[in-house]
């Protein structure tokens, strides 16, 4: 929501970098929009004038035709292609958390998975927009944190750049965060913040 705040404004990135504000297309499953995340998106700043929450999709009921509202999924690229349509300048697509946005498919299978983000892949492209998927880390100790990620090894190795946000050992109040690369091969890897 930080990012996405920085986007809404046009605020500096947290390295200092130029920024320039767009909109925001927010698909987050884990928390309610109003009593969660417009209070954290109002306390970083953020022009909710310029963020879309996607939230479900519009069906129609088989037997009756009636008009149903289901959870958004990946699949969804017409849905998600109308609310960065929508959303004035959008510049970002966020994915709170990623596994659950994708439908059926199996997030531990590797074919699937690509299956799914390739065409998410070539949206961003055709809408010039970034996405950003969060996922959490698994149980696993030790060893790259590429592979810590929930799921298919295949939502990383389909990133263009991974980014781990942890704990700062160093910190015994436990408020700092360190944002560290675990992959990126569009640009230099640099140091974490």
């Amino acid at each position: 929501l930080d990012l996405a705040s920085r986007v809404s404004t046009g605020s500096k990135w947290p390295d200092g970098s130029q920024n320039e504000p767009g909109g925001i297309v927010l698909l987050s499953a884990e928390d309610d929009v109003e009593d969660t995340i417009v209070p954290r998106l109002l306390a970083s700043s953020a022009n909710l004038q310029s963020i879309t929450a996607l939230q479900a999709v519009a069906t129609r009921d088989a037997e009756s035709g009636n008009e149903l509202q289901r959870s958004v999924t990946l699949a969804d690229l017409p849905a998600i292609e109308s609310a960065i349509r929508q959303t004035r300048r959008c510049r970002l697509v966020v994915v709170d958390p990623v596994s659950a946005y994708v439908g059926g498919v199996d997030s531990h299978k590797s074919s699937d998975v690509r299956g799914l983000l390739a065409p998410l892949s070539e949206l961003a492209a055709t809408m010039r927009v970034a996405v950003l998927l969060v996922t959490h880390l698994n149980k696993s100790n030790g060893g790259s944190a590429l592979y810590r990620a929930t799921g298919s090894l295949a939502f990383a190795a389909a990133a263009r750049a991974v980014w781990l946000v942890a704990a700062d050992p160093l910190d015994q109040q436990g408020r700092r965060r360190l944002m560290l690369p675990a992959k990126c091969n569009l640009a230099d890897d640099t140091t974490g913040m």
